[in-house]
């Protein structure tokens, strides 16, 4: 993706790890849903068959399969984690090497409390897209389709069961995704009021002595406002579709058990539909989750494209009339010009009388 390969460009030393999250993580899903068809195979002699001649050895596999996953997502974690800190360092380094050689100019146009909004908050936000997503999103593309693949093993009903839920819960999650115009006002809104709350605790010497509230300071009075009411509206927006969510992946098997009633002598033994139930109720619990690593992925992608794209905004505005730096021992003469200088401000920047 287009992000990754802006956040690798600042970590080319450490970018095998990223890969390596990759690879540990889509291991980590092949095991996990074979400890899945392990437990099948498990419930199938134990319920169907009422064998308990190898039971014992394939739980015990399957023991052993679901944990070895999980320890691969663990080191796969540990791979991106330390790619993540690398990342996070480097992002605030670069930020500080540019404030360094930043002109004056800089710093009168943009107010401290936002710079360090933009650096220090930026930089953790690409944390998390790197440390946390490069692992969930592997396993969020991976565990469905295998997944769909061991319902279809179990039984046409399971696997049929699960594609309908894959594809409802699909549409529920893109209900869900906000808008991308939407997040980035939402981004602005917070950077705003963070950079205001900065200001606002710098001035808290006149609030005390003048006793002012916090409606007297404008422009943070506004900031709260703005992203008082994106924040609501957000939630608002995602509050039906969420409980429609919830609602169909936890009361699958009470949905389910509606139809089964009417139709059992026509579909099967009790007993085989008691197992496919069973591994329904296990595998949609796994789709569930993964749908959940859908949302997280597409909101802190959202959160690290607005991060990055801001970040590379205030590097280039550093450059602008950076402070050059020289060593000179010698001088000519001692005195002191001032010519070439011009002025401008933000609502009119094209007026620059030159002195």
């Amino acid at each position: 993706m287009k992000i990754y390969k802006k956040l690798f460009a600042y970590v080319q030393d450490k970018k095998y790890l990223g890969v390596l999250a990759i690879i540990f993580s889509a291991i980590s899903a092949l095991l996990t849903v074979y400890g899945y068809y392990l437990i099948y195979k498990f419930l199938d002699k134990l319920i169907i068959n009422s064998n308990l001649s190898g039971a014992e050895s394939i739980a015990l596999k399957s023991v052993i399969t679901l944990t070895s996953g999980a320890i691969f997502y663990f080191v796969s974690g540990m791979f991106s984690h330390i790619l993540g800190f690398r990342l996070e360092t480097n992002l605030r380094k670069r930020g500080i090497d540019g404030l360094e050689k930043a002109s004056f100019r800089f710093f009168d146009l943009n107010p401290s409390g936002q710079i360090r909004k933009i650096i220090d908050d930026n930089a953790a936000q690409t944390h998390q897209v790197v440390a946390h997503m490069i692992p969930d999103s592997s396993q969020a593309i991976i565990t469905p389709v295998l997944v769909l693949a061991l319902g279809f093993i179990v039984s046409i009903r399971v696997g049929i069961t699960l594609l309908a839920l894959t594809i409802i819960g699909g549409l529920i999650l893109g209900a869900m995704m906000g808008e991308q115009e939407f997040m980035k006002i939402y981004q602005e809104a917070l950077s705003k009021l963070s950079a205001e709350t900065v200001e606002y605790v710098r001035g808290m010497q006149v609030v005390k002595i003048f006793k002012a509230n916090v409606e007297s300071f404008k422009s943070f009075y506004k900031a709260i406002k703005d992203y008082s009411k994106y924040a609501y509206d957000y939630s608002l927006s995602c509050k039906r579709p969420y409980v429609l969510y919830q609602w169909l992946f936890f009361g699958l098997i009470a949905i389910l058990i509606i139809p089964i009633v009417y139709f059992m002598t026509s579909l099967a033994s009790a007993k085989v539909i008691l197992l496919e139930l069973i591994m329904i109720l296990f595998l949609s619990g796994v789709l569930f989750v993964s749908f959940m690593r859908m949302m997280w992925y597409s909101m802190y992608i959202s959160q690290g494209n607005y991060a990055v794209d801001t970040l590379e905004a205030l590097y280039e505005d550093m450059q602008k009339d950076k402070l050059v730096h020289s060593n000179v021992n010698n001088f000519k003469n001692y005195n002191i010009e001032f010519e070439n200088v011009s002025f401008a401000y933000n609502d009119n920047p094209n007026y620059s009388p030159l002195i």
